[in-house]
């Protein structure tokens, strides 16, 4: 019996590296060179990466599905990463840059880091807004 699985694909030929948050703790995902593809049997981390801004934006896609995938394995969130050493607005800058692949053009605001971390489901607690 083939286990489902899903395919992804870099859609600008790009290599892209990056982090996502799994049942609060950080996988690396890679599609290490140009045209490659990477097979995720994993459906937590599956539902990570379509999470990701790399995916979001279209940096990356589904290029096939193979198996029936029960949506009981496909959760409806991930779960909410706290951050309690954060206490910077840079030290929340760098973890969205480092753990989830966010682009730093696109948090150059404080309001911007907050909104990312928001839509991530990201958490700093002992950081004051």
């Amino acid at each position: 019996m083939i286990k489902a699985y899903k395919k992804y694909r870099s859609a600008t030929g790009v290599e892209y590296n990056f982090y996502v948050s799994v049942a609060g703790k950080s996988r690396f995902v890679s599609l290490d060179s140009p045209g490659a593809t990477l097979i995720v049997r994993d459906m937590l981390l599956a539902k990570a990466i379509e999470e990701s801004n790399t995916f979001k934006t279209g940096k990356i896609y589904i290029e096939s599905t193979v198996g029936d995938i029960p949506q009981e394995d496909m959760p409806e969130t991930v779960e909410t990463k706290e951050y309690p050493d954060v206490k910077t607005v840079g030290d929340a800058q760098d973890v969205l840059i480092r753990d989830f692949g966010v682009a730093e053009a696109d948090i150059p605001l404080k309001k911007d880091v907050f909104a990312k971390a928001d839509e991530l489901g990201v958490s700093f607690p002992n950081y004051r807004r």
